[in-house]
């Protein structure tokens, strides 16, 4: 495996990932021998693989390379194993090794392995001026097996949700690494086409619901270890579950009621009931804030669920780090966030505002279009 040459600073300080491949077993993990490493660089200017080798008997590698171009260019290492294409974090520091330079990899099955809800997050916006709420839903799905699992063909998803039969405007958010493609919408079905590793795995999505679909009730489907609900009526009345009420969540001047449920059987509904909307027009929420304000909560309130379960030998290796695509969306959102506050106030800081973001968004399109690719 080779690459073009690519133009590099020499200037630059030498940098160096030092790092090993292990196979997740139930027994513990194993090193992978003679594996391709491939060092990748994705930059507003432009994107592309580096440098590659082969790990040793004992799953090791090694790859130097120099920065170069634009600053926020990105650098990581990556395998593909069994068809999967798996990652490190981005390489920020000059020197990376040890468990920030693991890839670990699982063997791959399509066959019947449970991938299970370990949380499942609704949030309720207030009604916009059409007169519908938006919704946004995040599912943190846990693989505890040894297996990455993958769908058998192209019809059928490894793990699906319904919506309800009135929501309007489906749309993926794309705050993980999951590209469009990776999730299809078939009349009320959302299914998941993505490889679903050993560890945990967030969907999220929004959508909008008219006023008549409420009084609404949600099925769990299936099990569910935290169920968390976030609306930002003040009067709405939540039932059909045992559920707790706790302290409210403000983010960007909007206030949201919190509810939370914990071990929910797969026959429980609950059942949102809000009152009619009275006013023509109401603020429509922000439900990328509030998504992502729960991408924040919710490994915490998954691994606490979870405490009392046995891991895996290999599970306290697996961490969720922020994948390239994941640091490139955060990176917008901080940069919308200033504009928000009014950080850019003249036309020239605006302009510049405007450049950097549409960099950031070209640099996500090439992530998004390598994970498209890999799908």
């Amino acid at each position: 495996m080779s690459f073009p040459p690519q133009t590099a600073d020499s200037s630059a300080a030498l940098r160096r990932v030092e790092g090993h491949i292990e196979r997740g077993t139930r027994k513990g993990p194993l090193p992978v021998g003679n594996q391709w490493v491939v060092l990748h660089r994705v930059g507003p200017d432009r994107a592309g693989p580096l440098d590659s080798v082969r790990t040793d008997a004992s799953g090791r590698y090694a790859l130097r390379y120099r920065a170069s171009g634009d600053s926020t260019a990105l650098y990581f290492a990556s395998t593909s194993y069994g068809g999967v294409a798996y990652f490190t974090s981005p390489l920020r520091a000059l020197v990376v090794k040890g468990d920030d330079a693991l890839i670990t990899v699982f063997d791959t099955t399509s066959g019947p392995v449970a991938v299970k809800i370990g949380g499942r997050h609704l949030v309720v916006g207030a009604p916009q001026a059409n007169g519908r709420r938006p919704i946004g839903e995040v599912y943190d799905l846990e693989n505890d097996s040894t297996v990455t699992v993958i769908s058998r063909d192209s019809v059928t998803p490894v793990w699906f949700a319904h919506l309800p039969a009135a929501a309007v405007g489906f749309q993926l958010n794309t705050n993980g690494d999951l590209a469009a493609g990776a999730v299809t919408r078939r009349g009320s079905t959302v299914g998941l086409f993505a490889p679903v590793s050993p560890g945990i795995r967030q969907v999220a999505f929004t959508y909008e619901l008219p006023a008549d679909a409420f009084p609404l009730s949600v099925p769990a489907e299936r099990p569910t270890g935290v169920f968390e609900l976030l609306v930002q009526e003040p009067s709405a009345k939540i039932s059909g579950i045992p559920i707790r009420e706790m302290a409210p969540v403000s983010t960007d001047g909007r206030i949201f009621r919190r509810f939370l449920a914990q071990d929910l059987e797969g026959s429980s509904v609950a059942r949102i009931d809000l009152p009619r909307m009275i006013g023509a027009e109401r603020e429509k929420v922000y439900l990328g804030v509030a998504l992502t304000l729960l991408a924040a909560m919710t490994l915490a309130l998954v691994f606490a669920a979870r405490r009392s379960t046995p891991k895996l030998a290999f599970a306290r290796r697996v961490r969720a780090e922020p994948s390239p695509a994941e640091a490139l969306l955060r990176a917008i959102a901080d940069l919308d966030a200033d504009f928000e506050r009014g950080t850019f106030a003249d036309d020239d800081a605006r302009a510049g505002y405007e450049t950097k973001r549409a960099a950031l968004k070209a640099e996500l399109s090439v992530v998004l279009a390598a994970s498209r690719r890999r799908a």
